[in-house]
């Protein structure tokens, strides 16, 4: 019973290292990179070392009963961290809207956060905020839009200005439409809108929906009430199968490292 326990132990650890390492190769032959692709793929690498070299370490293992303690104790570390993780997940896919009705007054504002805009158009996950976005721009025709998102590395034009011509080549008025194109970060996204908003007569504190991927509603609508907008609502676009769970798992990270460093208001 012993050895096939060990058995099932080393094919449980080959065959979730190979899984997690194809899923990262793929990944970025495709073009995905990012700490929610690199993680898994050293999660692999630690994986497959253990199941090829099982009874090796087993061997060097079972020669200081200390180092058995240490191994349980890291195993043990690791099962609490996926627990965690797990229920992250829960948390980020039950409250990724609220409620519309909470805004008080009408929705002045759609605000669509940036994501990755290669060749000048929006990716998968980004194209989902826009779909939604537009989907809320047609259930609120008096509300401007505002797509937020600069330029990053390796792209060719402002996330914003990738997202404003999806806008309008599918029918949203030009005029709705106002582009913010300096932002680097979710914080920056609302910060610079704000002032863009102010320039054409409208307030903070009117109503704001804000439009974005599941895993990021949470975090960025504790974001916007930092930059000072108080009166929102969130609408999650659902991510893509293949990377959601690399999203997410670097939202978790994302997350913690945002109450590391203050950048939440209204908790």
């Amino acid at each position: 019973m012993s050895i096939i326990n060990e058995n099932l132990k080393r094919f449980l650890c080959l065959f979730l290292g190979a899984a997690l390492a194809t899923d990262s190769i793929v990944l970025m032959l495709c073009g995905v990179f990012g700490f929610g692709v690199y993680l898994p793929l050293g999660v692999s690498v630690f994986l497959l070392a253990i199941g090829l070299k099982w009874q090796p370490i087993h061997y060097w293992l079972n020669q200081k009963k200390w180092r058995l303690q240490v191994w349980c104790l890291g195993w043990t570390g690791a099962g609490i961290w996926l627990a965690s993780v797990a229920v992250f997940f829960y948390f980020i896919q039950v409250n990724h809207d609220t409620e519309i009705n909470r805004i008080q007054g009408p929705v002045k504002t759609i605000i669509v956060l940036g994501a990755n805009a290669s060749n000048c158009k929006p990716n998968a996950t980004l194209r989902a905020r826009v779909d939604l976005g537009l989907v809320w721009a047609e259930r609120l025709p008096d509300a401007k839009v505002v797509v937020s998102g600069g330029l990053d590395r390796g792209e060719e034009c402002t996330e914003a200005e990738a997202m404003g011509n999806y806008l309008r080549a599918r029918g949203l008025a030009p005029a709705r439409i106002l582009q913010e194109e300096r932002s680097t970060s979710t914080f920056e996204n609302f910060a610079m809108s704000k002032k863009l908003m102010a320039d054409n007569k409208i307030t903070s504190s009117e109503g704001l929906l804000i439009v974005t991927s599941d895993f990021h509603s949470v975090r960025s609508h504790y974001i916007a009430r930092k930059a000072g907008f108080n009166n929102t609502a969130s609408a999650g676009a659902e991510t893509p199968l293949s990377v959601r769970y690399n999203n997410w798992l670097r939202e978790y990270f994302a997350f913690i490292s945002g109450y590391i460093l203050g950048e939440y208001a209204g908790r």
